[in-house]
């Protein structure tokens, strides 16, 4: 078992919480690593200061010493932007009895956007205060701010180790919200919360068609080949890159009737999108396989690990 941080601290791991996405579930790195003697997970999304309740406070405004540890996921975007404000204010007001880390969460731009938006995305926005920052977008070493790349810590998981067998030369993994419609090959979602029978469906797949952050990560960590129809940057910014479909515009799900320029019925749903994929076995030729990847991920955040150590080997004052 890993060593774990000076006892006298507490370690709390911010994330999204979300019993119907599975790769938020996932991304904790307390959920693989003993981080501290009493560690626990919270929602990010309860520290909102507009929404925050009574538990929460104390939680963060209490008087015991706390290594509060963001990630992972898609935390780096507007929705987020507060709560994470408020553990840095945190760990400037009581800098001695605060640490603040970055494990794993990384950017998200909705809508169109460019390559060199993603270069430029504003972390320190997010992240300027934090002690240690590591970010699953691969190209944040090169910015000159000091952080470094650290891969979602589901990579972790020991049901990545069990062999399995290519059984269809294509399977569907879609975000829930964002679903590509490909009757004829097996479908799944990011709602199904058994990781192994996430994984053992992704396993199955020679190539796998996704919409899903979670859905290319994971297959790549299998050793297949990944098309990926994006709903956001995030993943653009993966350092072993699937396929990409570039995406025209997703729409929202349903119809409308439309006659003289006024709306007669409108039965869109806005929780659920779809795109056109026409054209889509164009792209299979930019997929690729990476037998190395779940090997470094894992050293990755094994090292990143060690780093955490050495901030909090010392018991707080």
């Amino acid at each position: 078992m890993d060593t774990p941080v000076a006892d006298a601290w507490q370690l709390l791991n911010w994330h999204v919480i979300d019993p119907k996405n599975i790769g938020d579930l996932l991304a904790a790195p307390s959920r693989y690593l003993t981080l501290a003697a009493d560690q626990q997970a919270i929602d990010l999304r309860r520290l909102d200061p507009e929404t925050r309740d009574q538990t929460q406070a104390e939680l963060l405004f209490g008087d015991r010493p706390i290594v509060h540890v963001v990630g992972g996921g898609g935390l780096l975007f507007d929705r987020f932007q507060k709560a994470i404000q408020a553990l840095v204010q945190q760990r400037q007001q009581s800098p001695d009895r605060n640490k603040l880390i970055a494990w794993g969460p990384g950017q998200q731009i909705y809508g169109k956007f460019t390559p060199q938006q993603i270069q430029n995305f504003d972390y320190r926005t997010y992240l300027d205060g934090f002690d240690l920052v590591g970010l699953r977008d691969a190209h944040v070493e090169n910015l000159g701010l000091g952080y470094h790349w650290l891969p979602c810590a589901s990579c972790l998981h020991p049901a990545f180790d069990q062999p399995r067998l290519i059984r269809h030369e294509f399977v569907v993994f879609s975000h829930k919200k964002f679903q590509i419609d490909f009757p004829d090959f097996p479908r799944m979602t990011n709602e199904e919360t058994d990781f192994e029978t996430v994984l053992n469906f992704l396993g199955s797949g020679e190539t796998i068609l996704t919409s899903s952050y979670h859905g290319a990560y994971w297959g790549t960590l299998l050793g297949r080949r990944v098309l990926a129809f994006p709903f956001t940057s995030k993943t653009h910014t993966l350092k072993h890159q699937p396929g990409i479909f570039p995406i025209e515009r997703w729409r929202p799900a349903g119809w409308q009737l439309k006659l003289l320029g006024k709306t007669w019925i409108d039965r869109r749903r806005y929780d659920r999108f779809t795109c056109d994929v026409t054209g889509w076995q164009r792209f299979l030729k930019q997929c690729r396989t990476y037998p190395e990847s779940l090997q470094e991920t894992r050293d990755r955040n094994h090292w990143f690990y060690q780093r955490v150590l050495e901030l909090t080997s010392v018991a707080p004052t």
